[in-house]
C-alpha cells in the first residue's frame, strides 16, 4: 500500500476574557471583531467548501477538505466554533463522519492536549489533566474516542508520551529531527538518526518505561517546510506531484508519505491555500496505485516494524529544543528584528510560581470536599463542556462527593476547580511564542494567572499577586510604551478583571441598548436584570436591580444599578449592593442624574472605565443614528443648496459633503431593496462620478454582498421562483459600475447546492414548461454572475 496523508494542525489559543468567557474586540484583527473571526473567515470556513475551478476560472466543485485530510481538533478552537460558528463547526463534524466511511472506520480528526501547554514544561499533574481533558473534549464532540493526539508544538518528553499511552492514545506525530535512534523490532543495536535522517515513510513503535507503548509518525520535514514557507501552495497539482514523487523506488513494502503543518497555512497564511489543497487532494485521488489515508487507517493496516527513541525536550518550532517557551533562544517570528526575548524567562518563572504555589493548597482544600481531588480535577472538563449547567454540577458532585456536600462546600469546590482551570490556561504556549510580552499571547496568559490568583485569594487567603508582579519587574519589554512586564500587567491585565459589581455595571449599560451582557452570553454567568425605571430619549437612563451568579464558582450577589448615557464619552454607571428603591428616586428625579449617581452609589464607572468591547458594542449601536442625523440635516438644507445651485453660487464644502452622504445613502437603500430599477442606480452613480463624489465603496460592497446572500437564501427556500435569482443578477450588474468588492462565499455555496435542482428544472423546461424555462434562464445568469459553472 502506497499512501499519502496530509495533516493540518487546526488551533487557536484561548482568547476569552477569563472573567467573562467571551473574546473582546481585537483591533489588530480589523475589519473583523477578533482573530478567531478573522482566521475562521480566511481558513476554517473556506476549508469546508474549498473551490476547484475549471479552465475558465468558474467554480466546478466544492470540497470539504476536512473529510480527506488528517487534522487536529484543538479544544480551545472548537469550543469557540461551536458557539460562534455552528455552521462551520457542524460541517467539520460531518467531515469526520464522512472520513470514517472513506477510511475504514478511522476518522480524520485527532485530539489535542487541552489548551496547548508545552508538555515537557508542565507538572506531571497538569500533563495528566491536559490529556484527560483533551480526550474528553474530543469524545464529546466527535462521538468517538480519539486514536491519536497532537502534542502542542510537537514538544515531547517520555512523561508526556506515558500520559498519552495511559489514556489509550495509539499514536502521535513528531518532526523528523525529534527522532534519536531507530531499529527493527527484535534487533539489539540502535541506528543514530538524531541529525534528522529518520526514514519518515513508516510508523515507529516507542516503548515506554511503564511497559506501555505508543506509535510515532515522523513527518516529511522537507515537504512540510516547503508547504509552510515555500511556494508549493501556488499550484495544487505541483504539491500533489511532490507528495506522490516522494515514495522510494522499492515497491515491495508499504509506504506512507505524510506531512504536518499549521493548518492555518491553507487560507490564512497563504491566500487561496485551501483551493490548492483541494486541487492536490483531487489529483492524488486520481492515482490508481496511490491512495489518500489518515494515520489511524494506515496504522491499523501496517503496524510498526521498527521502533524509535525520541529526543526529549524538542519541538517542531524551536531549533533549541523548547527554549522558545522559557528563555532567550533567538527564535522569533521575524516581524521585529533586534527585539530581545529576555522577557520569556521571568514570565515563565512568574507563571510557574503561581502554578506551584496553588497546586498543593488546592489539592489540600479539595480533599476536604471530594473523594479524590485528582480524579475530580480530571473530570471537571465535563463542567466546562456543559457551561456549568445546574444539571452538570449536580451530576458532578453526585459522582465525586457521594456522601453529600452542602451549598457552601459546593461553591468552594467550584471555585477551587475554576482556579485550577485558569492555572492550566495560563500555561498556554502562545504566551511565549511571539516577540514581546505585550502581544496578545503574553497578555492573555497573565490575565489567566490573575484570575487564578484572585480566586486563590478569595478561596483560602493565598495572596500571590505581589510576588507575581515583582518577578515581572525583571521582564524587559521591547514596546517603548512600557519599561517592564510589571507595567504591562498594570495597564493591560488589571483593567480586564471583572468582579460581580463590574459585571452588574456592564449589564446595566448593555440593557440600556436592549443587549445581553457577554458574560451571560458565554454561559459562565446567570444575569437577571429588572429595570422598572427606563428613559430612552435624548438622554438615556436606566435604573433597576441586577442579580449576577457566576456558574463557574457559585459566587452570586444582588445589586442596584443605574446608568446615565448622553454620549459614549459622557456615561456614568453606578452600582451598589441592593439597598431598596431610595437611590432610584434620587437619580430619577434629579436634574443632574450623573451627579446623583455619583452621590448615591458606592461604585461609579465613567467613560474611561469602559472596556474596548463595551465601547465597540455601544458605538455600533449608535452609529446608524449618526447617518440618520446627517440625512436629516441634508433634508433641511436641501432647499437652500438648491437655491444656491440655481443662482450659480458655489455651495459650501460642508453642503457638498452632505450631498455626497445623502446620495451614498440612497445607493445603499437601492441595494437593500434589491436594485429594482438598475437604470436609476446607474444614473445616480454616474451623477456622483460626474461630481467627483467618491462613495464608501466598502459599505456598498458589504451591503451588496448581504443582499445577494439574502436573495440566494430566498431562491433556495422558493425553488421555483425566479425572482430572487433575477435580483442577484441585477445587484451584481449594479456592483460592477464602481466596481465593488463582493464577498460571495456563502452565496456561491448556496448556488452550487442548487445545481441538482437546476438539472431537474431544465428537464421540465425542455418539455415546454414556460415557468421552468424562465427559472433556468434566471439561474444560469445568476450562477454566471457568481462564477459558478452549472453545466
Amino acid at each position: 500500500m502506497r499512501a499519502v496523508c496530509i495533516h493540518g494542525h487546526f488551533y487557536q489559543p484561548p482568547r476569552e476574557n477569563p472573567w467573562l468567557g467571551e473574546v473582546g474586540v481585537q483591533r489588530s484583527a480589523a475589519p473583523y471583531h477578533d482573530w478567531n473571526e478573522r482566521v475562521t473567515a480566511e481558513c476554517y470556513a473556506p476549508n469546508t467548501a474549498a473551490r476547484i475551478l475549471d479552465d475558465d476560472g468558474m467554480i466546478e466543485e466544492l470540497v470539504n477538505n476536512y473529510a480527506r485530510i488528517s487534522f487536529t481538533a484543538a479544544p480551545t478552537l472548537f469550543a469557540w466554533l461551536e458557539r460562534h460558528r455552528p455552521d462551520i463547526y457542524g460541517a467539520i463534524l460531518d467531515a469526520d463522519r464522512e472520513s470514517r466511511e472513506r477510511y475504514g472506520g478511522h476518522g480524520s480528526a485527532i485530539a489535542c492536549c487541552y489548551n496547548h501547554v508545552i508538555m515537557p514544561l508542565a507538572a506531571r499533574r497538569d500533563k495528566r489533566a491536559q490529556v484527560a481533558w483533551g480526550v474528553r473534549d474530543f469524545a464529546s464532540r466527535f462521538g468517538r474516542e480519539p486514536e491519536g493526539m497532537w502534542l502542542p508544538e510537537t514538544a515531547v518528553d517520555i512523561e508526556s508520551l506515558e500520559a498519552l499511552a495511559a489514556a489509550g492514545i495509539r499514536f502521535t506525530i513528531l518532526a523528523p529531527h525529534q527522532a534519536a535512534g531507530v531499529r527493527a523490532i527484535g534487533e539489539d543495536g540502535w541506528m543514530d538518526v538524531s541529525g534528522g535522517g529518520v526514514e519518515t515513510r513508516m510508523p515507529y513503535l516507542c516503548r515506554l518505561p511503564s511497559g506501555r507503548s505508543i506509535a510515532v509518525f515522523f513527518y516529511d520535514g522537507t515537504i512540510a517546510r516547503d508547504v509552510a514557507f515555500g511556494d508549493l501552495l501556488s499550484d495544487g497539482r505541483r504539491l500533489a506531484d511532490r507528495l506522490t514523487g516522494a515514495f522510494s523506488r522499492e515497491r515491495g513494502r508499504p509506504e506512507l508519505v505524510h506531512i504536518a503543518t499549521d493548518a492555518e497555512t491553507y487560507g490564512h497564511h497563504r491566500e487561496f491555500g485551501e483551493m490548492a489543497l483541494a486541487r492536490c487532494l483531487r489529483a492524488i485521488e486520481a492515482h490508481r496505485d496511490i491512495r489518500l489515508t489518515v494515520y489511524g487507517e494506515y496504522l491499523a493496516a501496517h503496524p510498526p516494524t521498527h521502533e524509535a527513541l525520541v529526543r526529549e525536550e524538542t519541538s517542531w518550532s524551536c531549533a533549541h529544543g523548547i527554549e522558545r517557551w522559557r528563555g532567550e533562544c533567538g527564535c522569533h517570528t521575524g516581524k521585529e528584528l533586534g527585539w530581545s526575548q529576555a522577557w520569556r524567562g521571568p514570565l515563565r518563572e512568574a507563571i510557574e510560581m503561581v502554578r506551584d504555589a496553588l497546586a498543593p493548597r488546592s489539592e489540600e482544600a479539595l480533599a476536604l470536599l471530594v473523594r479524590d481531588p485528582a480524579e475530580a480535577r480530571d473530570n471537571a472538563v465535563d463542567l466546562v463542556l456543559a457551561r456549568w449547567s445546574d444539571e452538570s454540577v449536580a451530576a458532578f458532585f453526585s459522582r465525586h462527593a457521594p456522601g453529600g456536600i452542602d451549598a457552601e462546600g459546593r461553591r468552594r469546590a467550584l471555585s477551587l476547580l475554576e482556579a485550577e482551570r485558569q492555572a492550566m490556561l495560563m500555561q498556554t504556549s502562545c504566551g511565549w511564542f511571539f516577540d514581546d510580552i505585550t502581544e496578545p499571547g503574553g497578555v492573555q496568559v497573565m490575565r489567566h494567572a490573575k484570575r487564578a490568583m484572585d480566586i486563590a485569594r478569595q478561596a483560602f487567603g493565598l495572596d500571590l499577586e505581589a510576588r507575581f508582579v515583582e518577578i515581572l519587574r525583571r521582564a524587559p519589554v521591547n514596546d517603548p510604551r512600557y519599561a517592564t512586564g510589571a507595567e504591562v500587567y498594570d495597564v493591560l491585565v488589571r483593567p480586564a478583571a471583572a468582579d460581580l459589581p463590574r459585571i452588574a455595571a456592564g449589564t446595566a449599560l448593555y440593557a440600556l441598548f436592549g443587549l445581553d451582557h457577554p458574560a451571560a452570553a458565554s454561559g459562565i454567568y446567570d444575569v437577571a436584570g429588572d429595570w422598572p425605571y427606563r428613559l430612552n430619549a435624548k438622554e438615556r437612563r436606566i435604573l433597576g436591580t441586577v442579580r449576577v451568579r457566576c456558574r463557574a464558582t457559585g459566587e452570586e450577589a444582588l445589586f442596584d444599578a443605574a446608568v446615565c448615557f448622553s454620549g459614549i464619552d459622557r456615561v456614568v454607571i453606578g452600582v451598589r449592593e441592593d439597598g431598596g428603591g431610595e437611590a432610584f428616586w434620587t437619580v430619577w428625579e434629579s436634574s443632574d442624574p450623573a451627579g446623583a449617581i455619583a452621590g448615591a452609589f458606592s461604585r461609579v464607572y465613567t467613560a474611561p472605565d469602559l472596556s474596548d468591547e463595551e465601547r465597540w458594542t455601544i458605538a455600533r449601536e449608535i452609529a446608524p443614528g449618526i447617518g440618520d442625523a446627517v440625512c436629516a440635516v441634508y433634508r433641511d438644507a436641501m432647499p437652500t443648496i438648491g437655491a444656491l445651485d440655481d443662482l450659480g453660487i458655489p455651495a459650501p464644502g460642508a453642503a457638498v459633503r452632505l450631498l455626497a452622504h445623502a446620495r451614498a445613502e440612497r445607493l445603499l437603500a437601492m441595494i437593500g431593496e434589491g436594485c429594482p430599477d438598475p437604470g436609476l442606480f446607474y444614473a445616480l452613480a454616474e451623477e456622483m462620478r460626474a461630481g467627483s463624489i467618491e462613495p464608501d465603496l466598502a459599505a456598498l460592497g458589504e451591503a451588496a454582498s448581504r443582499r445577494i446572500t439574502f436573495a440566494l437564501r430566498a431562491a433556495a427556500a422558493r425553488p421555483d421562483d425566479p425572482a430572487p435569482l433575477e435580483e442577484v443578477s441585477r445587484i451584481v450588474g449594479c456592483a460592477k459600475i464602481f466596481p465593488l468588492l463582493l464577498a460571495l462565499w456563502e452565496s456561491q455555496n448556496i448556488c452550487v447546492g442548487m445545481r441538482g435542482h437546476y438539472a431537474e428544472v431544465r428537464e421540465r423546461a425542455g418539455r415546454g414548461d414556460g415557468g421552468a424555462e424562465r427559472w433556468t434562464e434566471a439561474f444560469g445568469r445568476a450562477a454566471a454572475c457568481l462564477g459558478v459553472r452549472v453545466t
